[in-house]
């Protein structure tokens, strides 16, 4: 490891590992033979790592070794940032100057953030050669320091464009519930100590969209590490700023939601619907949104797998052809030995021949010359000897290249079988893709289903509703007409009753305000979310439809006591008219009553009032409890989230890892193909030479064949002479004597060719050995045929499952492609009855207008009577005109109701609008993918066609291994044919010795047939020399090619470890992935549990509501017995509405009105905040520049998905509060009926 000075100076500073790894020199020069590498430190000039020498290699030079060493990095006191870390990378040969190739700088503080392993490219310099030394550097323990300074600038960014403080700091409801999540996004080596600052937790969550596909190249890897660092780092900024833009944002929809709920008091039936049915579009995009990114993450993976797929069968195909191409070489070489000891027996023969001839003494007696030709012979034995000599050691060279053939072909066997089992097993992952594919479909089935249920169930409440309203409003109409000439003497007591509700409501907004302030915000948000979603739907529905029949009843007894009570009016008017005792009498009577009834108004109404106190303050104790109840849940359900995000983000972690490691992977293939091609191109090469040389020496064989056919002709015409020796027989007998000497030498001459004659024997046997082991050969040769037809029949199977599943994408890109046409349908009739609907309306609107006018016609007349009346009566008329102002106003008011709903009409047609864009974008993109699809099955059948070929290709081999094994069967008649005649020669020699006499004139003519040999000999001497040069080349070349295959199998081997290693690691994450998502899931299934919980909970509170409404209707039945008073509360019950409905009109368009501002200004913020983000920022370290364009990229996706989120989550808070305002109307006006009853009905008992 490095040490540093011992006398360390005064900065401060502190320790970082590096790891060093995968050194290459390209383009070395030549004269360069072995290397070495070295790492120098710039501060002291000291060595810290060194490499060892490795050979250089057609160019290049690769080291192998791992260097890991620790640098003291110092920081600087005053900007508290890292100095420079400069290191010296120097390649040489030896020590001297002169032994130097180049040198390269690197500076270490650029890589201290970054966890991955970063390929660095570096032309050397002082080198004219243009050599490029590749080098990957990787921080074992990085630091976040760039992300602090980063932070930093974007938080005084944020305050100099004039945003509020306050949104900026970091609050507790702010950025710091992101910081949990977010810390673990960071770095990947950041698990093992933590983070030193609350500012650098703020790193992005989506660092999977930062893919660079710049890995595969090796002079574009130190680029692409550079910007991805410059991504992050601006990225990192933007997310702060959206961070506390979501804090201010969240703040003004609190407020806003606070004051709908507090100040708004009455809304219509039909906008109740437009906010559920506005709810439930809503549920269905979010549903609809989070299938469909399911579904495109699948795709993705799918497409992933099928290209991984792709690339091993292609690899297989190169594999394949590579052992056929080494089979080939390997029967070459067979062929080769089997001629090269051909030729051995031949010369071994001719050898024979040579000592026979040299061992005759005759020829040394009878002439000179014959000595120095047996002195030549001796010279020419010694040269066969040698040529014997070279002969083996070609024969020794070749066993040890069909040796290696050999192992190579057993490695490609192992790499092959490694590959299936790697193909196996994605197609395995495949399968599991596909089966959570049709899982997310049928899912997204089920919740559309659903949906349409929910639709139709809402549309049957309003059709009930509508209907309702149509007989409510038919029924106002008679009883305005019928009590119109009763407003004037009950104004008083009403206009006394709406100050005491108007007190009564002022306490209890006052309570509520209370109750609000002292919950905190965040809470009360959380609960109208949940309740939006579990109950205020379906207990508003029930309550409103059970309030509609009350009413509808109170309307019907009304109209009968009216009927009842009209008769006896006029004939007291008739008498008032006719008698003025009787008008006076009346009036002491109307007086008491009048005194009666004010005094038992006040009691009821003190009664009511400490009872509706009461059941104030015992709702505001349930609301209480419930609301701590509600907090709870929630803070329970935001650990759950926060823990399902971490999950989230490591996962994306692991899925980048993945990823980078895949492109790894890919580059190393790439090149192994690539060294594959050179490897095959130099092989055939030496191929074509191989075939050359075969034929050269078929042509040769073919002239040596010639020449023996010559010397057996030779042989037959000396037998002939032979025959005519015998005839001579009896002159020579009379020197046998002589001969008898010469006899017992020829003797020890027939031993010894007896014992030659058992040694060719055993050559014999040997060579039937041999011919025994070529036929095993042959029979496994056979058997891996076998093998590699059935192989070629599993690909075939594997092709024919493929053709299915693209089968099964077809069908179900149909079965998407016909929802979309429903959805879209369903769309179109929605619009449609949207349209009917607003028609309704704006009948209605002309009918109430109609009547306002007739209600104004008829009050006029009334005025004209009354004047006519008592002085009381002018007073009744006065209020009355104040009351046509009134429905002036109300008019006035209705109009502008009709606006807002014409208004609310448009923005569904803009959302419908954008519906329908989307829904032709999915279109678009599943036809996109039924394009690529076709691709996919367009290349498969390409590579089925491929595999025919490969088929073809290896029956052809079949059909050349049947011929080579009926080459060696002829070569084995051949053999037994030698033998035979070997067997022949033998007993030739037996009669031989039987006739000595003939040998002796053999002697005589041997020696003019060595003199025609010697001639022979001569050119076959100068012939063999030749062959002996050629020779010699061909060792040359072979020596060449072992040496290249050595250097081959040496990176072979260096790449196949490499390999293991990132397969290994690529298993293990795999594994991981597989253990988060079952824990996702196990999640998934608790949350249904809570969800089923919090449905029964809110079952229980409707049925709890329905008992509370049965009472107040037994109460309301047990005040219907007196009828005569009900008139008159209907009467006031109806003016009563109408101010309110007035009211809670101007109210909620004033509320729109400012939700409206407030959307506009916070769509305006994130678009402010973007142009600010996209402006560029220079920084003092390349690192910096990285991290920020990688940070902008992941960022922009992440505001997207924010804004949609928080764009739902308005829209549902607006939602619920109008909903609550129409329900607490509601509550309010059957309260002030109950009260108006009671009143009433109090005189009479």
């Amino acid at each position: 490891m490095f040490r540093l000075h011992k006398t360390r100076p005064a900065k401060s500073g502190e320790k970082i590992d590096f790891k060093f790894s995968s050194f290459k020199a390209v383009q070395v020069p030549k004269g360069w033979d072995r290397l070495f590498m070295s790492i120098i430190s710039l501060e002291n000039g000291k060595t810290i790592a060194k490499t060892s020498k490795t050979a250089v290699r057609s160019g290049t030079c690769q080291w192998t070794e791992i260097l890991s060493e620790s640098v003291w990095v110092s920081r600087n006191e005053a900007s508290k940032e890292m100095e420079d870390c400069l290191f010296k990378l120097v390649v040489a040969m030896g020590s001297a100057r002169s032994g130097i190739l180049g040198e390269a700088t690197v500076n270490l503080t650029s890589y201290i953030t970054s966890t991955a392993i970063v390929p660095v490219s570096l032309p050397l310099k002082k080198c004219n050669h243009g050599t490029i030394l590749h080098v990957k550097i990787q921080c074992v323990t990085p630091r976040p320091k760039l992300i602090d300074d980063e932070a930093k600038q974007g938080n005084s960014h944020a305050e100099g464009n004039g945003t509020d403080p306050s949104h900026i700091s970091l609050n507790s409801d702010g950025p710091e519930s992101v910081e949990s999540p977010s810390s673990q996004d960071l770095v990947s080596a950041t698990h093992q100590e933590e983070v030193e600052s609350r500012v650098a937790s703020f790193s992005t969550a989506d660092s999977n969209h930062s893919y660079d596909s710049a890995e595969s190249t090796i002079g574009r890897e130190s680029f692409s590490a550079i910007s991805n660092s410059s991504v992050d780092a601006t990225n990192l900024i933007q997310k702060q700023d959206s961070c506390h833009l979501d804090d201010s944002c969240q703040s003004n929809h609190s407020i806003d939601s606070q004051i709908m709920s507090s100040e708004s008091a009455s809304s219509d039936n039909q906008q109740e619907f437009s906010a559920s049915s506005l709810k439930c579009m809503d549920s269905s995009k979010n549903l609809l949104e989070a299938a469909e990114k399911t579904i495109e993450e699948l795709h993705a993976e799918a497409k992933m797998w099928e290209r991984k797929a792709e690339k091993l069968a292609l690899d297989l195909d190169l594999l394949r052809k590579e052992y056929s191409d080494q089979s080939k070489k390997q029967f070459n070489m067979d062929m080769e030995l089997s001629a090269a000891n051909a030729e051995r027996d031949g010369l071994r023969k001719e050898v024979g021949n040579l000592k026979l001839l040299l061992e005759n003494p005759m020829v040394i007696s009878e002439d000179s010359t014959f000595q120095e030709e047996g002195v030549s012979v001796t010279n020419i034995q010694k040269e066969l000897e040698n040529e014997i000599k070279f002969q083996k050691e070609s024969n020794a060279n070749l066993a040890l290249q069909l040796q290696r053939s050999q192992d190579a072909n057993v490695e490609l066997i192992s790499v092959l079988q490694e590959l299936e089992e790697t193909i196996e097993k994605q197609r395995v992952d495949l399968e599991n893709i596909s089966t959570v594919q049709s899982q997310s479909n049928e899912q997204a089935k089920e919740s559309e289903k659903n949906l349409q249920d929910k639709v139709e169930l809402l549309e049957k409440a309003l059709k009930d509703k509508e209907d309702g309203m149509t007989v409510k409003n038919d029924a106002l109409l008679v009883i305005e007409e019928e009590y119109n000439t009763k407003l004037a003497a009950k104004e008083a007591e009403i206009i006394s009753l709406k100050v005491k509700l108007a007190e009564s409501l002022k306490e209890r907004k006052v309570v509520q305000e209370e109750s609000r302030k002292g919950s905190d915000a965040h809470l009360i948000r959380e609960i109208e979310a949940l309740k939006v979603k579990l109950e205020e739907l379906e207990r508003d529905c029930n309550e409103l439809t059970e309030e509609n029949l009350d009413l509808l009843l109170k309307l019907k007894d009304t109209k009968n006591n009216f009927s009842a009570i009209a008769p006896t009016d006029f004939s007291s008017d008739e008498l008032s008219a006719s008698t003025d005792s009787e008008m006076s009498e009346n009036k002491s009577q109307m007086v008491y009553l009048e005194e009666k009834l004010k005094r038992k108004i006040l009691r009821e109404i003190q009664g009511d009032y400490k009872s509706y106190v009461e059941e104030l303050e015992s709702q505001k104790m349930g609301l209480e409890v419930e609301v701590t109840e509600l907090g709870k849940e929630l803070a329970q359900k935001m650990t759950e989230m926060q823990r399902l995000k971490d999950v989230v983000l490591s996962k994306e972690d692991d899925n980048v890892e993945l990823r980078r490691n895949q492109s790894e992977l890919e580059a190393e293939v790439s090149n192994l193909q690539q060294e594959l091609e050179r490897i095959k191109h130099g092989l055939e090469i030496h191929l074509s030479e191989l075939e050359d040389e075969n034929k050269q020496s078929s042509l040769r064989l073919s002239d040596l064949e010639a020449q023996l056919q010559d010397l057996q002709d030779e042989r037959d015409s000396i037998q002939l002479q032979l025959r005519e020796m015998e005839a001579r027989k009896i002159e020579m007998e009379k020197q046998l004597q002589d001969m008898h000497e010469q006899w017992l030498t020829s003797q020890d001459r027939c031993e010894y060719l007896s014992r030659e004659n058992t040694k060719l024997q055993a050559n014999i046997e040997t060579l039937i050995e041999e011919c025994n082991s070529l036929q095993k050969s042959a029979e496994e040769l056979e058997e891996e045929k076998s093998k590699l037809g059935e192989h070629c029949d599993y690909l075939e199977a594997k092709l024919k499952e493929s053709d299915k599943s693209l089968s099964d994408c077809r069908k179900m890109i149909e079965v998407l492609e016909e929802n979309l046409t429903l959805m879209i349908e369903e769309f179109a009739s929605k619009e449609k009855n949207l349209t009917l609907e607003l028609k309704a309306v704006h009948d209605k609107n002309k009918k109430l207008e109609a009547k306002v006018q007739n209600l104004q016609q008829e009050v006029e007349t009334l005025a004209k009577q009354i004047s006519s009346m008592h002085h009381e009566n002018e007073k009744t008329a006065y209020e009355a005109q104040r009351e046509i102002s009134g429905l002036h106003a109300d008019k006035s008011r209705l109009k502008s109701a009709l606006q807002e709903a014409e208004y609310k009409v448009n923005c569904m047609e803009s959302e419908f609008k954008k519906m329908q864009t989307e829904a032709k974008t999915e279109v678009e993109y599943l036809l996109s993918e039924l394009a690529t699809s076709r691709e996919n099955q367009e290349k498969l059948m390409a590579d089925h066609e491929k595999a025919l070929k490969l088929l073809e290709g290896y029956k052809s081999s079949e059909e050349k291994l049947e011929t080579i094994v009926n080459g060696l069967e002829l070569k084995l008649t051949v053999s037994e044919y030698e033998r035979q005649q070997v067997s022949e020669q033998c007993n030739a020699i037996k009669s031989d010795k039987e006739k000595l006499e003939a040998s002796l004139r053999l002697v005589s003519r041997e020696c003019d047939d060595l003199k025609v040999e010697k001639t022979s000999f001569v050119e076959q001497i100068s012939f063999l020399q030749k062959v002996v040069s050629e020779s010699e080349e061909y060792k040359q070349k072979n020596a060449d090619l072992e040496e290249k295959l050595v250097a081959m199998e040496s990176e072979l081997t260096v790449k196949e470890a490499l390999l293991i290693q990132d397969a290994a690691g690529v298993k293990t994450e795999i594994n991981q992935v597989k253990r988060t998502n079952r824990q996702f899931q196990q999640q998934i299934k608790q949350l249904q549990v809570e969800k089923d919980e919090l449905l029964t909970k809110a079952q229980t509170l409707e049925e709890k509501l329905k008992l509370k409404m049965e009472d107040q209707k037994q109460k309301q039945r047990q005040s219907n017995s007196h009828r005569n008073q009900h008139k008159r509360e209907d009467n006031n019950y109806d003016n009563h509405e109408a101010v309110t409905g007035v009211d809670a009109a101007s109210k909620i368009q004033f509320l729109e009105n400012e939700l409206a501002k407030a959307m506009e200004a916070n769509n305006k913020l994130p678009e402010g905040r973007r142009s600010q983000s996209n402006t560029p920022r220079k920084s003092s370290f390349e690192g910096e520049v990285v991290a920020k364009e990688k940070y902008e990229r992941t960022k922009s996706s992440l505001e997207a998905e924010l804004k949609d989120i928080r764009e739902r989550y308005l829209h549902m808070s607006l939602k619920y509060a109008e909903v609550e305002a129409q329900r607490e109307e509601l509550v309010m006006k059957l309260k002030g009926v109950k009260n108006i009853r009671r009143w009433f009905s109090n005189p009479t008992n």
